[in-house]
């Protein structure tokens, strides 16, 4: 009897054919992706959360954290396949995205981590694996080191380190951001760009052109006021730093100030390396959620 014939004769027995229909149900969950608004501490916080593919129990969600001026679309590419096999989810930060601008005009590292805790706790992520790109990786590290017991993991997508300002060049650099965002952003941005496509550029200056000054400027006072090194060294989990090679020996960069957190670099990507170059920012990522149990 040929393979088909068996399929035709067992498909007219009712068991077979509810067995069949539960082992593809099985086979094809999917929870549609989904945009929502929750309360936050000072204001609601914009959640994207999905997830498609079997592995949805088994696997730890990693939720991902976008830069300063920036919002949760910049990590379209990762959720989409990142979903393929566990839940993901990204949020606005406060006054940025979606998100509302905070009642109470609070825009420090601790504050960004709390908007954190609280998607974390409305979405009942009991354990997670927590993605930082650029300023979103000082919000990171303040929540891994805050709830070390949440965080199975935290990769640092060229992350930000300590950032020092003197008092006086941070007031003038701060009243020019006020008078004239755009253009000083253009300009601070130029050389963090360089190698980003002429899609990425436009839609890294889009989102800071939709940031409120007062958020933009805000989460810059408050990184420079933040103690990121203590951060960062008391989480001792497992933690990963994804990086530009091109900036990587900057005095500065996060893989200066850390070269004891494991790296991968990527060659020929701007600061927004997650969006230059996808695929291999997706590889790297897929090789250490794989080591995280």
């Amino acid at each position: 009897m040929t393979l088909a014939l068996v399929f035709s004769a067992a498909m007219r027995k009712p068991a077979v054919i509810l067995a069949l229909v539960s082992l593809i149900a099985v086979a094809c969950v999917h929870v549609r992706p989904r945009e929502l608004f929750i309360a936050g501490p000072a204001g609601s916080i914009h959640i994207s959360d999905g997830a498609r593919g079997p592995g949805l129990q088994s696997e730890l969600p990693v939720l991902f954290v976008h830069g300063n001026g920036a919002n949760l679309t910049q990590w379209q590419a990762q959720l989409d396949h990142v979903r393929h096999s566990r839940r993901a989810v990204a949020l606005d930060l406060r006054g940025m995205g979606k998100s509302a601008v905070p009642a109470n005009g609070d825009y420090s590292i601790d504050a960004m981590a709390s908007d954190v805790a609280a998607v974390a706790d409305a979405l009942h992520l009991r354990r997670f694996i927590i993605v930082g790109h650029s300023y979103g990786g000082g919000v990171v590290a303040a929540y891994a080191a805050a709830h070390p017991d949440r965080v199975a993991a935290v990769v640092y997508a060229d992350s930000t380190g300590n950032v020092t300002m003197p008092k006086e060049a941070g007031e003038k650099f701060i009243a020019a951001l006020r008078k004239n965002k755009d253009a000083v952003v253009k300009a601070w941005f130029a050389p963090i760009l360089v190698n980003a496509s002429d899609a990425v550029r436009d839609a890294v200056l889009a989102s800071v052109h939709e940031t409120p000054v007062d958020a933009l400027a805000g989460a810059l006072v408050g990184l420079a006021a933040h103690d990121v090194s203590a951060d960062v060294r008391a989480f001792k989990g497992p933690r990963l730093a994804i990086i530009n090679a091109s900036l990587a020996k900057n005095p500065s960069s996060f893989h200066s100030q850390f070269p004891e957190v494991p790296s991968r670099e990527m060659e020929g990507v701007s600061h927004w390396l997650m969006m230059d170059k996808p695929d291999e920012f997706n590889r790297i990522l897929d090789e250490f959620l794989a080591t995280v149990r």
